[in-house]
């Protein structure tokens, strides 16, 4: 069964990525005690202050639902209204073609 990854563009409100950073730090901390998320990366943009990268491994589609499903998920899933962000995130799902190591 081969991995799920995803690549998320997070567009803040102007301004608030520190806010919006601080409201995601705990979904990530959380990830440390899922089985199934390979890993959980959190980016800051470097060429737009707004924007927040996250990169997702999981183990399997099971992985990412109980990740999605999570309470950790929705408590973060809350604070991120009041005008955090620009918009929705934009998801997106990848497939690993190469990567050093093996894929």
């Amino acid at each position: 069964m081969s991995q799920i990854v995803y690549l998320v563009k997070i567009t803040t409100a102007p301004g608030r990525r520190d806010d919006a950073v601080a409201a995601l730090s705990p979904l990530v901390d959380a990830t440390a005690g899922e089985d199934g998320t390979v890993q959980y990366v959190m980016h800051a943009d470097t060429t737009d202050a707004d924007t927040i990268w996250f990169y997702e491994v999981y183990a399997d589609q099971a992985a990412f639902d109980a990740h999605v499903g999570s309470s950790a998920m929705a408590e973060v899933g809350g604070k991120l209204g009041g005008g955090l962000l620009a918009g929705p995130p934009d998801m997106r799902a990848l497939e690993v073609i190469q990567a050093k190591g093996g894929a």
